[in-house]
C-alpha cells in the first residue's frame, strides 16, 4: 500500500555499495548491478517510488537499463571551458539523464571552487541556458555568491542543493549549520531558482523527528513555497552517519528523512505533493511511471 496519494520521488541518491567490498575477481557489469538492487531494495524499504541518480554515467547507465520506470540520472560535470559546453549539449539530449550537477565550491573546505571563481564554469552555464538543461549547484554554504551568475542567466534553471548550506558529513562541521542560511534566502526573489530540502536530518541535534531544523525550515517555505522546493535524501550519506561512529552520535534512517516531512502536520497535503515529486516533474520535465 502507498503511504500518500502522490508520487514521492527521491531528488538525490549517490551509487550505494554493500559493506563488504567486491572481490577483485568480480566483474564490474556485476557490481554495477548489485548496487542498483541496493538503491531500489533501500527505496522499497522506504517507501520511494522514483529517484534522482547522482552518480557516473555508468551507474546512472545501469539504473535506467534496469529500472527507466524508476530512475533517472543527473550527471555532475568535472570538464572545463569549451569542454564543460561540450559536455552539457551532450546530456541534454542523453535519455538517461534529465539534469546537471556543478561543483561551484570544494565540500572540503567550503570555499568557492578555482573553476567558479576563474570562469571556467561559465561557459557551462551558458550551454545549459541555451539548450535548458537544468543545474544543481552544490554550494556549501556559498548560496550568496550565486547571484551574478542567476542575474546573468535569468533562464536557466538552477537548484541549490543541500539547502544552500554545508552539512557534516562530509563538510566540516560548524556550531551552526545553518549560519549562512539567508544567503539562500537572499536567491528568493528569482523566479528561476529552487531548492533541494537534502540531508535534514542532518542539520539537526535531536533524534527523529529532527522538530528542530522546523524554524529554520518554515524561513525556506516562506521564501521559495513548496512549488519550487524538492526533497531529497541523500541516503547514501546518511548511511555514513553510522550510529556511534567518528562523525555522529547517532545513525539516520533513509525513513526517517521523509517520514519527517511526510508525516508533519505544519504542511499541508499539496505542499508535499509538490515537495516530494510535484516540483521535480514540473521543473525537470520527467515523470516517473512507478508509482
Amino acid at each position: 500500500m502507498k503511504s500518500a496519494d502522490f508520487d514521492i520521488i527521491d531528488a538525490q541518491i549517490h551509487q550505494p555499495a554493500p559493506v563488504v567490498p567486491f572481490g577483485d575477481d568480480v566483474p564490474e557489469q556485476v557490481k554495477l548491478a548489485v548496487n542498483v538492487e541496493l538503491a531500489r531494495e533501500a527505496m522499497d524499504s522506504a517507501g520511494v517510488d522514483a529517484t534522482l541518480v547522482v552518480a557516473a554515467l555508468p551507474y546512472i547507465d545501469a539504473c535506467v537499463t534496469r529500472y527507466p520506470e524508476r530512475f533517472i540520472g543527473v550527471e555532475t560535470f568535472m570538464a572545463k571551458g569549451a569542454e564543460l559546453a561540450a559536455a552539457v549539449e551532450r546530456a541534454r539530449d542523453d535519455k538517461r539523464v534529465i539534469a546537471g550537477r556543478l561543483l561551484v565550491t570544494d565540500f572540503r573546505t567550503t570555499e568557492l571552487s578555482e573553476s567558479f571563481t576563474s570562469g571556467a564554469m561559465d561557459a557551462g552555464f551558458e550551454a545549459a541556458e541555451k539548450v535548458g538543461l537544468p543545474l544543481f549547484l552544490s554550494t556549501h554554504g556559498q548560496a550568496a555568491a550565486m547571484r551574478p551568475l542567476i542575474e546573468r542567466h535569468p533562464e536557466l534553471i538552477v537548484i541549490i542543493d543541500h539547502v544552500g548550506v554545508s552539512q557534516h558529513p562530509v563538510s566540516p562541521p560548524r556550531d551552526d549549520p545553518w549560519d549562512r542560511l539567508d544567503g539562500l534566502l537572499s536567491l528568493a526573489e528569482f523566479a528561476n531558482v529552487s531548492v533541494k530540502l537534502c540531508g535534514l536530518p542532518l542539520l539537526s541535534d535531536q533524534a527523529y523527528p529532527f522538530a528542530d531544523v522546523w524554524p529554520n525550515l518554515d524561513r525556506v517555505l516562506a521564501a521559495f513555497g513548496p512549488e519550487r522546493l524538492m526533497w531529497a535524501s541523500d541516503y547514501t550519506r546518511l548511511r555514513m552517519a553510522v550510529a556511534g561512529g567518528p562523525m555522529r552520535n547517532r545513525g539516520c534512517l533513509y525513513s526517517e528523512s521523509r517520514d519527517m516531512l511526510l508525516y508533519s502536520d505544519r504542511i499541508d497535503r499539496d505542499a508535499k505533493a509538490a515537495i516530494f515529486g510535484g516540483t521535480v516533474k514540473r521543473l525537470l520535465g520527467w515523470q516517473p511511471s512507478a508509482g
